[in-house]
């Protein structure tokens, strides 16, 4: 998560997949906390910049998990983060959170600045 004005990123809550209705659910909860949120979802894309099979297989899910949402979703390339979260000594029970955060870094850097 980051704050309203994008300064900083924190991990707040790491979300363990249970499967159907209870990840939507948890998720759910978590967006209901924080009206007004945007998504950033890490997209498996190839080295090309092409789709990949598990990016198609990533948008369906996304898909049915926000099903009946609102919040804007933004699709942001997670080409590399895991390696970099690696790189950057996250152990590796954290290195999804860790890889996380240097894509939703990576998107604020991205946005323009007033």
């Amino acid at each position: 998560m980051t704050d309203g004005g994008g300064s900083f990123v924190t991990v707040r809550q790491v979300l363990q997949r249970t499967g159907g209705s209870g990840d939507a659910a948890a998720l759910g909860a978590i967006l209901d906390a924080h009206p007004g949120a945007t998504l950033v979802v890490g997209l498996p894309l190839n080295t090309d910049g092409t789709e990949s099979a598990q990016a198609v297989r990533t948008r369906r899910w996304a898909a049915q998990l926000l099903e009946g949402r609102n919040e804007p979703v933004v699709w942001k390339d997670e080409h590399l983060t895991t390696q970099a979260a690696r790189r950057g000594g996250a152990a590796d029970a954290d290195v999804d959170a860790r890889a996380a955060e240097i894509l939703l870094l990576d998107y604020l850097r991205s946005q323009p600045t007033c």
